[in-house]
């Protein structure tokens, strides 16, 4: 019940909150996606979606921080009488809530949302969310990062925030891959080795709070999560990742197509010489409908890989996981042709 009653709480109150923003998104008009190139919705779907979730998952972790704060223990170090780690954590989800519905509503350009990004992800090492070494993959000795955490740290979770964020180009694909991500992390944190408890918990509040958004989020959409929402669930699955022992390895394994996907699609617009930020129709998840897959098809995929890779994440060690990417890239690569040639094949 430790994690099961947090979990089905934050489900509950998202999905209660959720229509409520929905409504209000659509009485105000405040959020409604415009039909773009890129997109591949067939109507106007108000975005604005992560508002819920957010309020759901700190409602739930401040309640526990005020009535139970043995739950939410990281450092004993405290800053306005408050765990310093969990306070870092509040403040740089803030910014991105606030970048995100700004984006939402108005538009930021992408070099501006990635300066907020990078300035939320400096907030978390401010307040002492840092790696200090991770094992080598290929065995040995571990790798010492010393002062690198100060680069390393922002990277990792400036990554993971745009590769969550670039997820949310079909209905239920980002929320649906978070929320296996998370669950992976919840059970990852309560192994013997890591003993992360006060992750896990965190973990199950928010992955209740995503499965909560996601019957309004599944094809046809209700509503989008919106960079708000996009934004906030990359940025906390990058620092669950760091503080459930620095399991960065387990959590790229799982988010690993997406990760590739991001990879080459920034790789691409800088050898043809567009913006690195500059969206566009060459994701993996645009490659499967372009190849006749359905929304729902390609979602239920990406879920599936997601989850396979999770299992094998949870099950092996450093070089389990080395071998597992390998296999990844491997798979991507496949993916990749045989998407190359379902399009040609419907082409002719």
């Amino acid at each position: 019940m430790t994690y099961i009653f947090p979990f089905i709480l934050s489900f509950i109150i998202t999905l209660g909150l959720t229509p409520l923003v929905r409504f209000y998104v659509l009485k105000n008009k405040l959020a409604l996606s415009e039909l773009r190139d890129r997109d591949v919705h067939k109507k106007p779907t108000p975005r604005l979606g992560g508002i819920a979730i957010f309020i759901s998952f700190w409602l739930i972790a401040i309640g526990y921080w005020l009535y139970a704060p043995e739950k939410l223990h990281f450092v004993d170090e405290k800053f306005l009488g408050i765990d310093k780690n969990l306070l870092g954590v509040f403040i740089g989800s803030l910014i991105l809530l606030f970048t995100g519905i700004i984006d939402d509503i108005k538009g930021i350009k992408p070099w501006s949302k990635l300066f907020w990004q990078t300035i939320a992800a400096y907030m978390v090492v401010i307040f002492g969310i840092k790696i200090w070494w991770f094992a080598n993959p290929l065995g040995g000795a571990n790798i010492i990062l010393d002062n690198w955490t100060y680069l390393f740290v922002p990277a990792w979770i400036v990554l993971i925030i745009n590769v969550v964020n670039w997820l949310d180009g079909i209905d239920g694909l980002a929320s649906g891959v978070s929320s296996i991500t998370l669950i992976v992390l919840m059970f990852l944190s309560l192994t013997n080795y890591v003993n992360q408890p006060a992750t896990a918990l965190l973990c199950a509040i928010l992955a209740g709070a995503v499965f909560g958004f996601l019957p309004y989020n599944f094809n046809p959409a209700k509503i989008f999560l919106g960079d708000s929402g996009a934004m906030f669930l990359g940025f906390m699955i990058a620092i669950f990742a760091i503080i459930s022992g620095g399991k960065v390895a387990t959590t790229a394994l799982v988010l690993g197509l997406p990760i590739l996907d991001a990879l080459w699609v920034i790789s691409r617009r800088i050898i043809i010489g567009k913006s690195p930020m500059k969206a566009d129709k060459f994701h993996l998840h645009h490659r499967f409908l372009q190849a006749g897959f359905s929304q729902r098809q390609t979602v239920v995929i990406l879920y599936l890989i997601s989850a396979v890779f999770g299992i094998v994440a949870l099950q092996t060690g450093t070089e389990g996981k080395m071998a597992a990417s390998l296999w990844l890239l491997i798979i991507m690569g496949i993916i990749g042709i045989g998407l190359i040639l379902l399009r040609r094949k419907s082409d002719i």
